[in-house]
């Protein structure tokens, strides 16, 4: 599947100047709107609100991004975290943000980002179908476990007896739902 990210303006908060780089290269092929790249706070600070997307290192010289995640969260600019850290760094009001770890290369930024851009124009439960099978086979390797992990979130969100709140939009709520699963129940998609 070809990214798509046309017109979408995205920030790149990255020190690595040649990883910045690369992933405004690899945007750009996407059709992309590059905001940056920003090796420093500030400089990020200023464009934030002028994004639709971002991505962002954890650590830019010894100080770490987390306010300009909030931010965004804030705007509802979705975001992934691309870093040389585990998760497991991130506080955990970030715990559904997607978080890349380098050494995988700029190509998965940018594919998460499409599936992230995809999340936010859609309001179609049928138009979120392939952002969310593209979603579960980000989580496992296995195309039939990601398909049965599809299929149970969309079970799930049938047989949810706490149904989607009022005026929540329907990708996000899905998301919760399969990221959920994808937690606590793992073990059932595997062959």
């Amino acid at each position: 599947m070809r990214n798509n990210l046309s017109g979408k303006r995205v920030l790149v908060v990255e020190d690595n100047y040649i990883l910045a780089m690369e992933l405004a290269d690899e945007l750009e092929a996407a059709n992309a709107v590059v905001v940056g790249p920003c090796s420093n706070l500030s400089d990020a600070s200023l464009q934030v609100a002028h994004s639709d997307l971002a991505v962002l290192d954890v650590n830019l010289s010894g100080q770490n991004t987390f306010h300009l995640a909030d931010r965004l969260q804030a705007l509802d600019v979705p975001y992934v975290f691309f870093t040389g850290y585990d998760k497991e760094v991130l506080p955990e009001r970030f715990a559904g943000v997607d978080c890349i770890t380098k050494p995988l290369p700029p190509s998965t930024v940018v594919r998460q980002l499409d599936i992230r851009s995809r999340e936010i124009d859609s309001g179609n439960i049928i138009d979120l179908i392939p952002m969310l099978r593209a979603r579960a086979r980000s989580f496992l390797a296995d195309p039939q476990a990601a398909d049965r992990l599809l299929e149970m979130t969309l079970q799930s969100a049938i047989d949810d007896p706490a149904p989607m709140p009022s005026g929540a939009a329907v990708a996000p709520w899905l998301i919760h739902l399969m990221d959920d699963l994808m937690q606590y129940g793992s073990r059932h998609f595997m062959n």
